[in-house]
């Protein structure tokens, strides 16, 4: 009785350590909150006297059955009391939750109270009977929404609510992304999606949603159809690269195990397919192909392919004149000669390199002719070759030869087997040239497009003299390449066309005589546009031309404004075109080529410090026709405070509220502090900056000034490496650095450090506080 004694203590005891459990008073805070209203735990305090009930009178069967049996009780007896103990054991476990039966039930969120909210369960039977603790009472289903949308709402006989849980109703439809089940409380919960992972490293595991199963292929990534050599049944040594592999032929003298038997280059190698001019492939049909260089050799020299470059020979046979165009594209700088007798470079009639090389001829007698490809990285290469009926021979290719556009209109040609004979200023190197020949008897306004059909850049000049750069009005270049002439006097005039140097193109050239107008406002030095220190304009380049040159742009159309200084004064000059490109000059002598500081950014800036009083210029260039906004603003001229051991965050140099300028080196200092969001990590030596504020402002700070490769970064109350409140690399002055960020109070450290790695020198850091 002592055994059975200590036994139905000990199970008291759990069931009072249960109670601890859902007593939401005694739970910690790493429990679950599971005796919440609403839930189907609210009415926790009768569940546990079932769960007590059941525990005790489990443990009074076992002990009082012995006596029973001695005093001569029946069987029918002690059956009838093991049942009465088995029910409310039972009952008990159901109350408590302990098991999830194929229904649950559940007051819903709408009737989260814990005065008339339980969650029903088995205490009433499905016709009704009694209803349960804390079952709202009903007399119509309408009644007993819980606004839980995958729950059957009902009310039963008994009049009391019924709340059954139907997982149908969450179902997507979506095998792959996982059963979707219903919480009685939160409604459809998203399953978890299905990874289809068997656990063997061997296999490449997916979820076919087309057929609603999972698949486990062999590990075979390159799809070669030889599995990896790690796992059963495959040989492929290098299941990235599709040409190696068990059942590959080994090829020579490419350093490769090619076959994956363990040898380089063994006896029994070949060479690879169409690595010289004895085995080319034929495409004398066009189309597309695809050609592998490795393991080719260098064996059929051209004159742009460069010097030791691996090969692959093509050939194609022509019955009548055709044009022909040939694309090659590759992993590197990829070249194609054609020639007339294979690797004799004396009969090339053509060759070209490029990203991707392009080859073209107008006309191709009948007969045989080879292409030799070849690229910078060995790989495969893409070649597209494109036949066509013969274009005819240009004959304005000469100033004398030039094609007569005087009454305007739209001018088809061509730079296929286009020399090189005459010099524009905004020409790019060698490349093919045309002339056109435009004659007025009038004043007029002339517009010039051209337009390559590729969408390659083109360029153009208007000169009077052919041949003659001085005498050149206008040079325009772009994709499209456009200008207008204002007021053109009478007069007779040469259109110099050239198109781009890595190929040839097809192209449009279009002339439009106008009546004579003005050049806008702001077009030229003579016509610079006012901007107030201290203010900003408004601008625009649309109706503008390329008239002034400038150190940091590219031959883009450009607007001129200019400003006065009466002191001498600090100056920074923006130009925002709106996420555009933007390019910027600021000149003492308009148009001389004479630049004060020339920037390029979106938006540029400029800080130019210790300006004299005088006019000044600034040139606004884009290479698209976008508005603007430019914006002046002087301060007075600030004089640099040195500054030296602020190599880490302890000793950071404070920044006064006023802000300041800062002289000092990075050089022979430590790498302290990284960066995440620009600058190459800014993995340089860095010093470091601290301003304190007590309230809101904005910080300013620049690099401009400074003998190397800046990257500024800004962290909020403490430094730590890669976890910066802002960062900049050439955002001011090309490769100096500017940030502009509003802030609330505390402390903040400026660094001044190099872009990625090795970047030290002087520096200049000038830091502004405004107000937000």
């Amino acid at each position: 009785m002592r055994g059975v004694g200590l036994r139905l203590r000990l199970g008291l005891e759990t069931a009072l350590g249960t109670i601890g459990r859902l007593d939401p008073r005694s739970r910690s805070s790493h429990e679950p909150a599971i005796a919440e209203p609403g839930s189907r735990y609210a009415s926790c305090r009768s569940v546990i006297a079932h769960c007590l009930l059941g525990t005790a009178l489990a443990w009074h069967t076992a002990a009082v059955a012995p006596q029973a049996r001695a005093r001569g009780e029946t069987t029918v007896g002690m059956r009838r009391r093991t049942i009465g103990v088995w029910l409310a054991a039972a009952l008990g476990g159901a109350a408590c939750g302990g098991g999830e039966g194929p229904r649950t039930y559940d007051a819903g969120p709408t009737d989260a109270t814990a005065d008339t909210t339980v969650a029903a369960d088995a205490g009433g039977d499905a016709d009704g009977g009694t209803r349960p603790d804390g079952a709202r009472p009903c007399a119509t289903d309408a009644e007993c929404d819980d606004g839980v949308g995958c729950t059957l709402d009902t009310c039963v006989a008994g009049g009391w609510c019924r709340h059954e849980v139907d997982h149908r109703r969450c179902d997507d439809g979506v095998f792959c992304n996982g059963d979707e089940l219903c919480d009685p409380v939160r409604d459809c919960r998203a399953g978890s999606p299905r990874t289809c992972n068997d656990g063997n490293v061997c296999t490449l595991d997916r979820c076919d949603e087309a057929a609603r199963i999972c698949r486990h292929a062999p590990r075979d990534f390159d799809e070669d159809g030889d599995p990896d050599w790690h796992c059963p049944g495959g040989g492929d040594c290098d299941d990235r690269n599709p040409t190696r592999h068990s059942t590959a032929a080994e090829v020579c003298a490419d350093g490769v195990d090619n076959d994956c038997d363990g040898e380089l280059d063994e006896s029994e190698c070949g060479r690879p397919p169409h690595d010289g001019c004895d085995d080319p492939l034929d495409v004398s049909g066009g189309g597309y192909f695809e050609v592998r260089t490795e393991g080719t050799v260098a064996d059929a020299p051209t004159s742009c392919g460069g010097a030791g470059r691996r090969d692959v020979v093509l050939s194609l046979e022509l019955r009548e004149p055709r044009r022909l165009t040939v694309r090659v594209d590759g992993e590197g700088l990829t070249a194609v000669a054609l020639q007339t007798s294979c690797g004799d470079r004396r009969t090339e009639r053509g060759c070209a390199s490029g990203f991707p090389a392009e080859l073209s001829t107008r006309r191709l007698e009948p007969g045989r002719y080879f292409l030799v490809v070849s690229d910078t990285s060995p790989g495969t290469l893409g070649v597209e070759v494109a036949l066509g009926d013969p274009l005819p021979e240009p004959r304005n290719e000469t100033c004398e030869g030039a094609i007569d556009v005087s009454a305007g209109g739209r001018f088809i040609g061509s730079t296929i087997d286009v020399r090189d004979d005459l010099t524009t200023r905004c020409g790019v190197g060698t490349v093919p040239d045309l002339v056109y020949v435009l004659e007025t008897t009038e004043v007029r306004d002339v517009r010039i497009r051209a337009i390559a059909g590729s969408g390659d850049a083109m360029s153009f000049s208007v000169q009077r003299a052919c041949g003659d750069e001085a005498s050149s009005l206008r040079c325009a270049r772009g994709a499209p390449a456009g200008a207008r002439l204002h007021e053109l006097p009478a007069g007779r005039y040469f259109i110099v066309l050239e198109g781009p140097s890595h190929r040839a193109v097809d192209f449009q050239l279009e002339v439009e005589l106008l009546p004579p107008s003005a050049a806008p406002a702001g077009d030229t030095c003579a016509t610079a546009l006012p901007v107030p220190v201290g203010g900003s304009v408004v601008g625009t380049l649309a109706d503008k031309q390329d008239d002034v040159a400038i150190s940091c742009g590219f031959f883009y159309v450009d607007a001129v404004h200019r400003f006065e200084l009466t002191e001498r004064s600090d100056v920074t000059v923006s130009v925002d075109g709106g996420g555009m490109f933007m390019y910027q000059s600021v000149e003492r002598s308009c148009g001389r080529g004479e630049s004060l500081r020339c920037t390029v950014g979106s938006p540029a800036r400029a800080r130019l410090r210790g300006l004299d009083p005088g006019t000044y210029h600034v040139v606004v260039e884009s290479f698209a026709g976008t508005g603007y906004r430019l914006d002046v603003v002087a301060s007075p001229p600030s004089m640099p405070v040195e500054v030296a051991g602020n190599d880490a965050c302890a000793t950071a140099h404070p920044v006064p509220r006023t802000g300041g300028l800062f002289s000092g080196s990075t050089i022979g200092m430590s790498n302290d502090l990284e960066t995440a969001t620009c600058g190459g990590n800014a993995r340089s030596p860095d010093a470091v900056f601290r301003v304190d504020l007590d309230a809101p402002a904005r910080i300013v700070a620049s690099t401009s000034g400074s003998s190397f490769d800046t990257v500024l970064h800004l962290h909020a109350g403490a430094c730590v490496s890669r976890r910066e409140l802002a960062c900049d690399d050439d955002g001011i002055d090309g490769v100096a650095s500017f940030l502009d960020r509003s802030v609330g109070p505390g402390t903040y450290f400026l660094v001044v450090d190099g872009f990625a790695e090795g970047n030290a020198g002087r520096y200049e850091l000038e830091v502004q506080v405004l107000a937000p």
